[in-house]
């Protein structure tokens, strides 16, 4: 399940937010800030904080325009929300507020490890491929 929080127009609303999330567990990975326009902001330039706007490029507004959706609907769809949390988070994206978006990551990372030879913890390293069940160079 998601945690969406609503912040003011402020890029220190904003940071203040990241941060507080960040202090209660989540990981950088784990955020998502969802704005009208393409957020500029230095501090998260090098993170893994995933920016996204609803206004899109030129050809994503014609598409929509076309087909009469709009980009609050599109970002908004990704999560499972009822009609009403939908409408409320898309009325506040249009008053360029953010929206912050903690989701805990819980899949597992571990079927790497377990379907790569590389990461056979009884094999022992050795530095020819012939010897290894891995692809030669």
């Amino acid at each position: 399940m998601s945690d969406f929080t609503i912040v003011e127009n402020s890029e220190d609303a904003l940071l203040k937010t990241i941060r507080t999330k960040l202090s209660e567990g989540y990981k950088e990975s784990e955020l998502s800030v969802v704005s009208k326009s393409k957020l500029h902001i230095e501090e998260l330039n090098d993170s893994e904080v995933s920016l996204t706007s609803t206004s899109g490029t030129f050809s994503d507004k014609m598409a929509r325009l076309l087909v009469g959706e709009d980009g609050e609907d599109i970002v908004l769809s990704y999560f499972n929300l009822s009609e009403s949390d939908k409408e409320r988070y898309k009325k506040e994206i249009l008053d360029h507020k953010y929206i912050v978006i903690a989701t805990k990551d819980t899949s597992s990372h571990e079927e790497v490890e377990e379907a790569n030879a590389a990461y056979d913890p009884n094999e022992e390293l050795n530095h020819y491929a012939e010897e290894s069940r891995g692809p030669k160079s």
